[in-house]
């Protein structure tokens, strides 16, 4: 006796009736796309948006070791050292030893550091210019608030690490 084939059942909604996507999913969906883009207009530079991260960190002049960095990024210390070490080895950055203790080597970011840093921030500004494109200033404006409302609202949660 042949198996009776089961049909596929048939969709119900209409694109009238849909519902509108999660503010979450919109979140994360505009993250990915914009950093796609950041990551292509970065990669004549040689740097990855997460080394652009990590120099803009530093570009106050800070000393920072690699456990603070990989602190305020929320990453595995060995995936601090691997991105300390690629910035290092291109020398964007140089390590030294910590005054007062030997254990710990700080991370400053040297003069071709903060030239690519300069062509990084213009990239990333052309990135920010196209994306927003469709917006006028104020719209941008308002934006950056309701984003930055967010996070201050965010950082109040326990156990993140501040940026």
């Amino acid at each position: 006796m042949a198996k009776k084939r089961r049909q596929p059942e048939k969709n119900t909604q209409t694109s009238g009736s849909r519902t509108a996507p999660r503010t979450l999913y919109l979140v994360k969906r505009v993250q990915y796309k914009t950093f796609l883009r950041l990551e292509a207009a970065l990669q004549p530079l040689g740097v990855s948006p997460t080394q652009f991260r990590i120099l803009t960190s530093l570009s106050h002049g800070e000393k920072r070791s690699s456990a603070s960095l990989a602190r305020i990024f929320a990453v595995k210390p060995q995936t601090m050292i691997k991105q300390i070490a690629i910035l290092e080895t291109n020398g964007l950055i140089e390590r030294e030893l910590a005054k007062g203790n030997k254990r710990v080597l700080e991370v400053t970011m040297t003069e071709a550091g903060r030239s690519t840093l300069r062509a990084c921030d213009k990239v990333a500004s052309a990135v920010e210019a196209e994306i927003f494109a469709a917006f006028d200033p104020e719209e941008v404006a308002t934006y950056r608030r309701l984003m930055l409302k967010i996070l201050a609202g965010l950082r109040r949660l326990p156990g993140e690490a501040e940026e």
